[in-house]
């Protein structure tokens, strides 16, 4: 859909002459409230001192920079601050560092910056300091580490640094300091090629931590390896740590080259390296996927090997549809995988179960599953209620969200096939038998009624309109007359009567089940066209 009003702004900018387009951005800030302009004025600043025309901001005179450093002096002797005054002298510094005056600006930040991130300068705030400075603390803490960078000789400039900006912690934290130091000068760095081997040797002084979770001196090690080294220094890293993250980084770097064969090797190498299960499956897939795209006839095993190293919903799927089966091989995959019996997770066990055929055993797990928790992948409502709705030609109700989900692996995995796509190989609807189809229909009506009796017992108000879609869901399927609903559907309305908002939920689910119902007489995709039997 276009966005008119974004056009119209875009178009009114092109329209306006440089001189019109000055004028308005003047009238503009001077319509704005002190923070907001402060802000815009601020990023205005930056982007001109960055800009190919060569304009740098006017330094702050010494009388300026010997007022901020009082006010700093005093504010510390009492134990606070105005934030308005310490966003003015914070700007100062600002100022003095894009004009290239970054003696001035780093004793300014160093005054500042640190008694605020330590707490020796209350200014006010409840927690944080960027709840009352206006000011960019991010930006002026890359603007303090370049002032400290160029301003300590080179022999000293690792020390210099990493206390400075240890000394700021409490304000945040730069990713990369080389990085952003060199993008706060817009480009290369003086003595870069001499102070990068000095910088990793002075982190490396460090203590490792020998947890899994690097700290921060260690990232900044290892992206300066990367910098460095390239692809063998973080392969060195990777066999040294045997951390996910930086093992990630080398397999990561590989794909980014382009060049498959050495990531294949390095996934397969990194998936022995690390402990963690969740990770070792995401090197698998990367494998897996180095495979594909190297176009070997093995792929299809490496898939296997994924899921079998750590169970998942999408590794199971990649592997039963690799290849381009037949119905009969994704089912004889299936009952491999059931014997196998890789995990305990519910999920996969109910799923297998019904792609073997045993629809009564997977609707045992679905009728004993709890009442919360749906969004957790091992809980087994989510595929086995999708899964039955579908063999009994109607449709499951979208997934529900409870918990947040863990962060995917870096690295780009082999995309997954729906789960529709794998529901394909089985018999379908036309097989199955009245006591299969009677054991799904009560699977389905236990979950929805545990489901809504959860989330009503615990005030899961978010959550509502999910379980009664899974109560409608139960009825259209049942095949029950809409306009007159079974008994198991008035006694959860007696029961529910204290509940309105989730009556109200109800009652929305249901005209839409009977919306649905009344077209059940169209082509379903049961015509849709199945693959090869086998």
């Amino acid at each position: 859909m276009r966005n008119v009003r974004v056009e119209n702004l875009t178009e009114a900018l092109t329209a306006l002459s440089a001189d019109e387009l000055r004028t308005f951005v003047a009238d503009a800030l001077d319509r704005l409230d002190e923070g907001p302009r402060a802000d815009l004025e601020d990023l205005l600043i930056q982007r001109a001192s960055r800009s190919t025309s060569g304009w740098k901001p006017a330094a702050p005179t010494e009388a300026v920079i010997t007022e901020a450093r009082a006010f700093a002096d005093a504010a510390r002797r009492v134990g606070q601050a105005e934030p308005s005054e310490a966003d003015r002298y914070l700007r100062h510094a600002l100022a003095a560092s894009l004009a290239g005056n970054h003696v001035s600006a780093r004793a300014v930040f160093e005054a500042l910056l640190e008694p605020i991130g330590n707490g020796d300068i209350h200014l006010g705030q409840h927690e944080m300091a960027d709840e009352v400075l206006s000011v960019d603390l991010h930006e002026c803490l890359r603007h303090y580490a370049a002032a400290v960078y160029v301003t300590t000789p080179l022999d000293g400039r690792p020390d210099a640094l990493i206390e400075a900006l240890d000394a700021v912690e409490g304000l945040g934290a730069l990713n990369d300091p080389l990085a952003e130091i060199e993008e706060t000068f817009g480009g290369g760095l003086p003595d870069i090629k001499a102070f990068v081997p000095r910088w990793i040797s002075r982190l490396e002084r460090d203590a490792p931590t020998g947890e899994q979770w690097e700290s921060t001196h260690e990232r900044w090690r290892r992206l300066a390896i990367g910098r460095w080294e390239g692809l063998p220094g973080l392969a060195r890293m990777a066999r040294e740590t045997k951390r996910v993250v930086t093992a990630s980084a080398w397999c990561d770097a590989l794909v980014a080259a382009g060049d498959w064969a050495q990531a294949l090797r390095a996934f397969e190498e990194c998936a022995a390296l690390v402990g963690d299960e969740d990770a070792r499956g995401g090197f698998l897939d990367g494998a897996a996927l180095a495979a594909q795209r190297l176009g070997m006839e093995n792929a299809a095993e490496r898939l296997a090997a994924a899921w079998r190293g750590a169970p998942s919903l999408p590794r199971l799927l990649r592997w039963l549809l690799s290849d381009a089966p037949t119905s009969a091989t994704v089912r004889a995959r299936a009952g491999t995988a059931l014997a196998e019996c890789p995990t305990q997770a519910h999920t996969l066990i109910g799923l297998l179960r019904v792609l073997t055929g045993k629809v009564a055993e997977a609707a045992q797990l679905l009728a004993k599953a709890p009442g919360l928790g749906w969004s957790r992948s091992e809980h087994p409502g989510p595929v086995l209620f999708s899964a039955f709705a579908w063999l009994l030609g109607g449709t499951a109700p979208s997934p529900d969200q409870e918990e947040p989900q863990s962060p995917a692996m870096s690295g780009p995995p082999p995309p997954a096939p729906a789960l529709e796509d794998v529901l394909m190989h089985t018999e379908g609807a036309d097989s199955v038998s009245p006591a299969d189809r009677e054991a799904m229909l009560d699977a389905m009506k236990a979950a929805a009624l545990r489901r809504t009796e959860a989330v009503l017992d615990k005030k899961r108000r978010a959550h509502y309109a999910h379980a009664a879609a899974l109560v409608a869901c139960c009825m259209v399927n049942e095949g029950t007359d809409t306009d007159a609903p079974p008994p198991w559907l008035e006694t959860l309305r007696t029961r529910t009567a204290r509940f309105p908002a989730f009556r109200r939920e109800l009652h929305a689910a249901l005209h839409e089940a009977r919306r649905l119902s009344s077209g059940r007489g169209e082509p379903s995709r049961r015509g849709m066209q199945r693959p090869e039997p086998g």
